[in-house]
């Protein structure tokens, strides 16, 4: 599997507040495949949780809203087994992980931490290449490019559009443009293709695992 790497090192020249941003992003796209997943009751506080951590950036969700839900997010999770790096249980925590994780890079921003989010959208995105395409691991020789999934391929493309409308197209910036409501809001528009792309993909693997889906 070949990580979004040259895109993960370019967040380290990003202004701070665009971190969460970048989260979001991930978040957003992964809520395709966390819907599909949870319960109809955590699907509804998960959802809720999204939409608090979209508000963060613009002062409309106050430092105890977030921390009240990083908490229950532990409680809400704990019993769920999700040591599988295939189960349907990793694919749930991890996924909803991503929104907690938006949230804690709003209230502490560090470019590890956003990369983090990117990277285990990957894991999950890639997991699901590999079961969509039979189970079949792919031999690679020396000297050959290790290929990657279609949809780790969209993941990694909708980050790579996410750091150039930052950084501009000659990578100094744009007179940094400010993550204002106008640009949160262009921004969530643009991770709808993907995120319906990934619900779907979600759906398809749960019928090849045999997941129960409620």
């Amino acid at each position: 599997m070949v990580r979004n790497g040259e895109t993960y090192s370019a967040l380290r020249d990003l202004p701070g507040q665009f971190l969460v941003g970048f989260c979001l992003g991930c978040a957003e796209r992964a809520s395709g495949v966390l819907v599909t997943l949870a319960d109809q009751e955590d699907a509804a506080w998960f959802s809720h949780a999204l939409e608090a951590a979209w508000r963060a950036p613009l002062g409309e969700a106050d430092e105890d809203e977030l921390i009240e839900i990083l908490e229950e997010f532990e409680s809400r999770t704990e019993s769920i087994d999700a040591d599988d790096p295939g189960s349907r249980g990793f694919s749930l925590v991890q996924s909803a992980m991503l929104t907690v994780n938006a949230i804690a890079v709003h209230l502490n921003p560090h470019p590890g931490r956003a990369e983090m989010s990117g990277q285990v959208l990957e894991t999950i995105l890639g997991s699901f290449d590999f079961k969509l395409g039979g189970g079949v691991a792919v031999v690679t020789r020396a000297g050959e490019d290790e290929e990657t999934g279609r949809l780790q391929r969209l993941e990694q493309a909708a980050q790579d559009a996410f750091v150039a409308s930052v950084r501009g197209p000659r990578g100094g910036g744009r007179g940094e443009p400010r993550p204002d409501r106008e640009f949160l809001r262009r921004l969530r528009a643009s991770c709808v293709p993907a995120r319906d792309e990934f619900r779907g993909a979600t759906v398809s693997v749960a019928e090849l695992a045999g997941w129960d889906l409620e």
